[in-house]
C-alpha cells in the first residue's frame, strides 16, 4: 500500500508567504460590510486573493468579497469557514468528512491521523467500508480508520494483514492455521472476532457515526503557515443551508387547491387496494391545523365498501431536490395503510415506474403501527432499498412524529424526529438490455409530492373485525419543503464492492449442501401468505414439514441465498428429494436483488415416496449477481405432505466465450447507434469519440438544462473547416445488404451546413435556428468498411445534434430475426408454473424466432413476442405479415395495438387476429388502414397464451419469421390468409361464433385478474360455459367471458341474448362495447339477477356509432368480492341483425307489389297442370291464400291497402279459378 504523508508546506506558497510579510506595514486597514458582503480595505483599497489578518488566512475574489465555503485555486482546494479563516484538519461538510492539510489544501488518498490510516476520495471525502487500491481490498470503519487483523463484517469472517490489504489463502493466526478463500471469506472454522471488530450491522434509530475524534482535533488545530496565493479561484463546492421555499401548515378551512390535487380513483386501481379515492370533504378535510385523511368503511351492494382521499402536488409544486418535512401522525389497524411520498412530475424522461424512479418517505402499515419504512424505487428491472425505523415505546399512531427526507445529488437521507435510520446512494435506471442513464438519474427531476390513506391492498392485507374505522384517518400538521442555493450535479456513481464467493473443494456454490451441519444462516426457511411449517435437519438432509400451505406457491420456502453467478456461465442444479405422498414442488434460481428475476426459471416436478435424483442445467444469461438465491417452493400445490431434500448442488460446468469483435450493440428499441441521445456514461459521451484540431478555439459537451440532454459545439475559430471536428462511434453493428435510415435532430445559432457520413456516403445537413429532424437513407454491401458514423461539426457558432438513431429502414425492425431478437421483447407472466424459453435457430431455419412453451398460462397475454415503436399514420394502408407454425396444432393472436401503459387504452388498430397454426409453415397476411390519429409508439405482439381459451400444458415450439409490415395502396385481403375466428354478419343468424359452446371456449377470451388470481377457473361441461368463482374481486371486469371481433353496422338494429343461471342468487353484467380506448359500450350495459333456473336475458340496441368490425361482446361476473364458492352457466349467446321498423315495410311492400305477379304464376301453374282431382286444385287455392294472410299478418302497413289487394285477389281470382276447375272438371269425365 502506498501510504503518503501529507503534512508538508508548499514550498513555494511559503516562500511568497515570507515575502508577503516583510513588506511595509500597512496603514489604514478595517474591515467593511457592503450590501451584505464583508470586505477588507487598506489605503483605501479592497485586499483580493489569500491575506492574512490576526494570524488567520482569508481569500477575498476580484470583486474584494471575502469568500466562505469550497474554493478552488493551482488545483487545490480549501475551506473558509462562516467567518471566512481557512480550515485545517478534519472538517464535516454534507455529512462528509474531509482532511485538510496544515497548508489547507484538501487531501485525496491514504492520510495518516494520530496512529490510525483513513482513505480519502479523488473528491476528498473520507470513505468507509470496503475499498480497492492497487489490486488489494481494505476495510474501513465507520469512524474512517483501516482496519488490520481479524474482522467480522456482515457476519463474514476475513483477515486484514499489518497493511491493511485482505488476505487470500491459507494463514497462521494464534498458532493456528486458517483459510481464506478468493472473495477473502473464511472457509470452514472461522477464527475468533474481538467485539471491536464486528462491523456492517444495520443501522438503529437513532444512531451516529462516532467522529468524536475528529472534531477534538478540529478544535485543537492552528495554523502557524504563512501562505500567499494567486487571485485564480471559483467556489463551487459550498456548505449552504438549507431554505425554506414552500410550506402548507393547514391552517385554513379547506384545501388550498393552489398547490393540492384531489386525486380520484375507483377500488383496484393498484397493488389490490379496496378503497374509491374521492374528493368528498367526509374523506379530505382540513380541521383545528391539520390535513384529516379518512378512511371509511360503508356498504354498497350488500358488500363492505371504503372510501378514502389522497392528494398530490403534481404541475403545482415540484421539486428537483431538497429536504421535505412533514408532521403527520398515522392510524393504526389491519388492512390501514398510510403513505407520504413523491413521485416524478414527468415519467416520460426515463420511461414508467419503476424507472421514473419514486421516493417514499414514510408509509406504516396499520397491523404494525409502530415500524416506519422508508424506500427508493428505481430501475428495470424493478429494485428497491428501503430502511425501517422502530419505535422503542408505543406507536406512531400515538402522536405526531416528524418524518423528512433530504434528497440531494448522490444521496438521499431518511429522518424520524431528527434520527438518520436510512441513507441510499447507489442507484440506476436504464431500460432492459441497454445502458444505465448517468448517476444520479432517475433521482435528478422534479418530484412532486403526495399524501394518502389506502384500505387493503398486497402489502397490508385487508381490514379485519378489529380494524377501527372510527380512528382510521391519518393527520397531517404541516408540509414543509427546503432547498439549498445550488447543488452540484456532477457526482459519480459509487463503485459497489461486490465479492464473488469460491466453491467449496468439491466444486459446489451450495453451502452446507449436505446437511451436515444444523443452520438457519445458509438455509433459510420462509413463511408468507398464510403458510405455516417447519423444518427438521438430520442424517444428511432437511425434513420440510406443512402444516397450512397458504395461498402462494413461496407460502413455504427454503431458502440458500448469496449464489454467486456470472453472466455467460453454464451451471448445473441438482438434488435428492422424495415425498410422504405423491406431490409437487417448484424449484428456481431468482435475483432478490433484481426484483426476483429469473435466472433458473421455476420448474415444476413431481416428487413419489421414493429417493429421486433431480438435475438440471441452465445459462446465466443476465449481468453478474453475487447474491442470487437457490429456491424450493412448496407452498399451494394441493398438498401438505412432508418433503424431503438431500444432496444439493449448484456446479459451473462452463463458460459461454462472447465473440467481441468491439461492434457496438444495438439498442433494445433497434437503435444501431449506441446513447444517441446523450444520457449514457461520464460526461454523458459514453461511445462518442472526439477529433479536433482546433483545440482551445473549440468545445464539446452535453447540456443538462432542465434534464434537457444535447450534444453542443462550440466553434469560436474563423474560418475553420468542417473537418475540424468530427464527433465519432466506430464499429457500429451493420449488416450486409441491408437498408438502413439515419435520422438526428439539429439546429444553430446561424445557418451553417454540416456534414453526416455513413457507409462511404456523405449527406449535407442545412441547419437554423429552428429545431429540424432529419433523415437519410443508405444500403450497407462490404460493412468492413462501413460501419464508423461521422459528424463533421467545424463551422463557426454554435450547432446542437440530438436524438441521432440509425435503424433498418423498415416499419417492423429485424423482422428476419437475423439479429437475433435485437428490437424484440418476450413476455413472460410471473405466475407461469414454468417459463417459456426463446432463441433464433439459424440450423434448421433461416434465423428464425423460436418460443418453447410448457405452459401456456390461463390467458391470452400470458406469453407475448412484442416489438414497441411501430408507426402507423392516419388514414394510411398496410398489410402485416409473417410466417409460423407450431409443433402442435394451436391458436395464437396477433394485433398491432397503442401503447396503453401510461392509461389502460390499448386500442387495437388491426382488431384482435386469431389464427390457427400446424406444424407446416403458413404466411399470414393482413391489409388494414389506420383510421386512429397517427401513432409512432404502437405494439406489433402475438399472443401465444391461452388462446380462444384454451390452456396447453404440453411442451410444444412455436416458430416466428419474415415478419413484415409495409404500406400498400389498396386492401385485398386474400381468403386464404384471412383470420380463422372472423365473424361475419348474417342476416338473421347470430354472429357470435360458437354461442353454444359446443366447440369449447372456441373464439372466447376468459379473464381472472391478476388481484383475485386463481379465484375463477372455465370449463365447457354439457357444452355450456361453466364459471367456477371463488372470489369475485371488486370490481365487474375482474371475472370475464369475452368475444372479440363483433361487426356491427352503422345504423343497424342488433338484439343480444343469452341464457343464465347461478349456483347462488347474483348479479352478473353484459354488454357489447368498442373493444379498448375508452371500451364506450354501444347498448346499455345490462345488469341482469342470476338464480338457479336457466333464463333468457336478451338486450335490443341500434347501432348509433360508426361502423365497428372489431367490437366486444363482455359478460362480466366479477364485482361484490364475492367468496362463496359458486358457479355460474352461460350458454346460447347471439347478436342477431334485427330487421327495422322501416325495412320491414319496405320489404312487405314489395311483397305486396308482387303479389299479382306471384298470383298471375299460381294461375299459369294452375292451367299447364295436368290436375286430377279437386284436391289438389284445392290445395293450390289454399296456399295461395295462405301465403296472403301471412302477408296480412306481417306487414306493418295500411290495412286499407291490404285488403283491396285481398278483395281483388277473392272476388277476381278465385272465380277465374273456378272457371277452370269446372273445365278441367268436364275435361276428366270425357276422358
Amino acid at each position: 500500500m502506498n501510504k503518503k504523508r501529507i503534512f508538508k508546506y508548499l514550498l513555494s506558497a511559503s516562500i511568497i508567504g515570507v515575502a508577503f510579510i516583510s513588506s511595509p506595514m500597512k496603514t489604514n486597514a478595517e474591515w467593511r460590510k457592503e450590501n451584505n458582503f464583508w470586505k477588507y480595505i487598506e489605503n483605501n483599497k479592497h485586499s483580493v486573493s489569500w491575506n492574512y489578518y490576526d494570524s488567520k488566512w482569508y481569500y477575498f475574489n476580484n470583486d474584494g468579497i471575502m469568500q466562505t465555503g469550497w474554493v478552488k485555486d493551482r488545483d487545490n482546494w480549501y475551506y473558509l469557514s462562516e467567518a471566512g479563516d481557512m480550515q485545517t484538519g478534519w472538517i464535516k461538510d454534507k455529512d462528509s468528512w474531509y482532511y485538510l492539510s496544515e497548508s489547507g489544501s484538501m487531501q485525496t488518498g491514504w492520510v495518516k491521523h494520530g496512529n490510525d490510516w483513513y482513505y480519502l476520495s479523488e473528491a476528498g471525502d473520507m470513505k468507509t467500508g470496503w475499498i480497492k487500491d492497487k489490486d488489494s481490498w481494505y476495510y474501513l470503519s465507520e469512524s474512517g480508520s483501516m482496519q488490520t487483523g481479524v474482522i467480522s463484517v456482515s457476519d463474514k469472517v476475513y483477515y486484514l494483514n499489518e497493511n491493511g490489504a485482505m488476505h487470500i489463502g491459507k494463514i497462521t493466526i494464534d498458532g493456528k492455521e486458517y483459510e481464506f478463500g478468493t472473495s477473502g471469506e473464511a472457509i470452514g472454522e472461522k477464527p475468533v472476532v474481538k467485539n471491536d471488530k464486528i462491523f456492517g450491522a444495520t443501522i438503529n434509530a437513532g444512531s451516529q457515526n462516532n467522529n468524536q475524534n475528529k472534531d477534538e482535533n478540529k478544535d485543537s488545530q492552528t495554523s502557524n503557515s504563512n501562505k500567499h496565493h494567486s487571485s485564480n479561484s471559483g467556489s463551487t463546492i459550498q456548505n449552504k443551508k438549507w431554505n425554506l421555499v414552500w410550506q402548507d401548515d393547514f391552517n385554513g378551512d379547506t384545501l388550498n387547491t393552489n398547490d393540492w390535487n384531489y386525486e380520484k380513483h375507483a377500488p383496484g386501481w393498484v397493488n389490490s387496494e379496496l378503497q374509491e379515492y374521492t374528493d368528498s370533504t367526509d374523506n379530505i378535510s382540513v380541521k383545528d391545523g391539520n390535513l384529516v385523511i379518512k378512511a371509511i368503511k360503508t356498504e354498497k351492494d350488500g358488500k363492505d365498501y371504503y372510501t378514502s382521499g389522497k392528494i398530490t402536488t403534481q404541475d403545482k409544486k415540484t421539486f428537483k431536490y431538497g429536504k421535505f418535512e412533514i408532521r403527520a401522525k398515522t392510524p393504526k389497524g389491519k388492512g390501514l395503510w398510510p403513505a407520504l411520498w413523491m413521485m416524478p412530475n414527468d415519467e416520460s424522461l426515463y420511461g414508467q415506474w419503476p424507472k421514473c424512479g419514486e421516493i417514499d418517505i414514510m408509509e406504516v402499515l396499520g397491523h404494525e403501527p409502530e415500524k416506519a419504512y422508508g424506500t427508493i424505487h428505481y430501475g428495470e428491472p424493478h429494485a428497491e432499498q428501503q430502511g425501517t425505523y422502530t419505535l422503542e415505546n408505543g406507536t406512531f399512531a400515538d402522536d405526531y412524529h416528524t418524518y423528512s427526507v433530504e434528497w440531494e445529488p448522490g444521496e438521499i437521507r431518511f429522518y424520524i424526529d431528527g434520527n438518520l435510520y436510512h441513507k441510499v446512494n447507489d442507484w440506476f435506471t436504464k431500460v432492459e438490455g441497454g445502458d444505465e442513464v448517468t448517476y444520479p438519474a432517475p433521482f435528478d427531476q422534479p418530484f412532486y409530492i403526495q399524501c394518502n390513506l389506502a384500505v387493503g391492498g398486497s402489502w397490508p392485507g385487508n381490514p379485519d373485525e378489529n380494524t377501527d374505522f372510527n380512528n382510521a384517518e391519518l393527520k397531517v400538521d404541516y408540509v414543509k419543503v427546503y432547498q439549498k442555493d445550488s447543488y452540484d450535479e456532477n457526482v459519480k456513481k459509487p463503485e459497489k464492492n461486490v465479492v464473488f464467493r469460491e466453491p467449496d473443494k468439491t466444486g459446489n456454490y451450495v453451502v452446507n449442501g449436505d446437511f451436515s451441519k444444523q443452520d438457519d444462516k445458509n438455509w433459510e426457511f420462509k413463511t408468507a401468505l398464510n403458510g405455516v411449517g417447519s423444518t427438521e435437519i438430520a442424517d444428511n438432509k432437511i425434513l420440510i414439514k406443512t402444516e397450512n400451505e397458504g395461498t402462494a406457491d413461496y407460502s413455504i420456502q427454503l431458502v440458500q441465498p448469496g449464489v454467486p453467478l456470472k453472466e455467460g456461465g453454464k451451471y448445473k442444479v441438482s438434488f435428492d428429494a422424495k415425498a410422504d405422498d405423491e406431490r409437487t414442488m417448484i424449484v428456481d434460481i431468482s435475483g432478490p436483488d433484481k426484483s426476483y428475476v429469473r435466472y433458473f426459471d421455476d420448474t415444476k416436478l413431481n416428487l413419489t415416496s421414493n429417493k429421486e435424483n433431480y438435475s438440471y442445467e441452465f445459462t446465466m444469461n443476465k449481468e453478474d449477481d453475487a447474491n442470487a438465491r437457490l429456491e424450493f417452493n412448496l407452498g399451494n400445490q394441493n398438498s401438505k405432505a412432508n418433503v424431503e431434500i438431500s444432496n444439493v448442488r449448484i456446479e459451473k460446468i462452463g463458460q459461454v466465450i462472447k465473440d467481441d469483435d468491439g461492434s457496438k450493440k444495438v439498442m433494445p428499441d433497434g437503435n444501431y447507434v449506441n446513447n444517441g441521445t446523450f444520457d449514457v456514461g461520464e460526461d454523458r459521451m459514453k461511445y462518442w469519440e472526439i477529433e479536433s484540431s482546433l483545440k482551445k478555439d473549440a468545445s464539446v459537451s452535453v447540456t443538462n438544462n432542465n434534464n434537457v440532454r444535447q450534444l453542443k459545439i462550440n466553434v469560436k475559430k474563423s474560418p475553420s473547416s468542417l473537418e475540424d471536428l468530427k464527433i465519432k462511434q466506430s464499429k457500429l453493428a451493420l449488416k450486409d445488404n441491408k437498408q438502413y435510415v439515419l435520422y438526428f435532430d439539429a439546429y444553430a445559432n446561424e445557418d451553417k451546413t454540416i456534414k453526416a457520413m455513413i457507409n462511404g456516403k456523405a449527406f449535407d445537413a442545412n441547419l437554423s435556428k429552428g429545431k429540424k429532424t432529419f433523415k437519410f437513407e443508405f444500403n450497407t454491401e462490404n460493412v468492413e468498411d462501413s460501419r464508423d458514423l461521422e459528424f463533421l461539426l467545424g463551422a463557426k457558432g454554435t450547432t446542437y445534434i440530438d436524438n441521432i438513431r440509425i435503424e433498418e429502414n423498415a416499419l417492423i425492425r429485424n423482422g428476419d430475426f437475423s439479429g437475433g431478437f435485437t428490437g424484440w421483447q418476450i413476455f413472460a407472466d410471473g405466475g407461469l408454473s414454468s417459463k417459456p424459453t426463446y432463441g433464433v435457430d439459424s440450423l434448421k431455419e433461416d434465423n428464425a424466432a423460436q418460443i418453447n412453451i410448457v405452459d401456456t398460462g390461463d390467458a391470452d397475454w400470458k406469453i407475448q413476442l412484442k416489438q414497441n415503436n411501430v408507426k402507423l399514420e392516419k388514414g394510411k394502408k398496410y398489410e402485416l405479415s409473417f410466417d409460423a407454425k407450431s409443433t402442435v396444432d394451436r391458436k395464437i393472436m396477433y394485433a398491432i395495438q397503442r401503447d396503453g401503459s401510461s392509461d389502460n387504452n390499448w386500442d387495437a388498430y388491426t382488431g384482435s387476429n386469431i389464427i390457427n397454426l400446424t406444424s407446416d409453415s403458413k404466411n399470414y397476411k393482413l391489409a388494414f388502414e389506420m383510421k386512429k390519429d397517427t401513432d409512432s409508439d404502437a405494439i406489433f405482439s402475438i399472443s401465444m397464451g391461452a388462446v380462444g381459451g384454451t390452456q396447453i400444458t404440453d411442451k410444444h415450439t412455436i416458430t416466428i419469421d419474415n415478419v413484415q409490415l409495409k404500406e400498400v395502396d389498396s386492401i385485398d385481403n386474400d381468403e386464404n390468409n384471412s383470420n380463422d375466428d372472423t365473424n361475419d354478419n348474417t342476416s338473421g343468424s347470430s354472429i357470435v361464433n360458437n354461442g353454444d359452446f359446443g366447440k369449447g371456449f372456441e373464439g372466447w377470451y376468459q379473464y381472472v385478474d391478476e388481484s383475485i388470481k386463481n379465484g375463477a377457473t372455465f370449463n365447457s361441461d354439457n357444452n355450456q360455459a361453466n364459471i367456477n368463482i371463488t372470489n369475485s374481486g371488486d370490481q365487474d371486469y375482474k371475472v370475464q367471458l369475452k368475444q372479440e371481433n363483433i361487426k356491427l353496422e352503422k345504423g343497424k338494429k342488433y338484439k343480444v341474448s343469452l341464457d343464465a343461471k347461478s349456483t347462488l342468487a347474483r348479479d352478473i353484467k353484459f354488454t357489447v362495447q368498442k373493444n379498448g380506448g375508452d371500451w364506450k359500450p354501444y347498448c346499455e350495459v345490462k345488469k341482469i339477477s342470476l338464480n338457479g333456473e336457466l333464463q333468457n336475458y336478451s338486450i335490443e340496441f341500434t347501432m348509433n356509432d360508426e361502423s365497428d368490425d372489431k367490437a366486444a361482446l363482455t359478460i362480466s361476473m366479477g364485482e361484490g368480492n364475492i367468496i362463496e364458492n359458486h358457479t355460474i352457466t352461460i350458454d346460447n349467446v347471439k347478436i342477431e341483425e334485427v330487421t327495422s321498423d322501416s325495412q320491414q315495410i319496405q320489404n312487405q311492400t314489395e311483397d305486396i307489389e308482387n303479389f299479382d305477379e306471384l298470383v298471375s304464376n299460381d294461375k299459369t301453374n294452375v292451367v299447364s297442370s295436368e290436375l286430377t282431382s279437386n284436391d289438389q286444385l284445392n290445395a293450390g287455392n289454399e296456399n295461395i291464400i295462405s301465403y296472403g294472410n301471412e302477408l296480412k299478418t306481417e306487414a306493418s302497413v295500411d290495412n286499407n291497402s291490404f285488403n283491396k289487394v285481398d278483395q281483388s285477389f277473392k272476388e277476381e281470382d278465385l272465380l277465374n279459378n273456378n272457371t277452370i276447375l269446372n273445365s278441367s272438371e268436364n275435361e276428366s269425365k270425357n276422358n
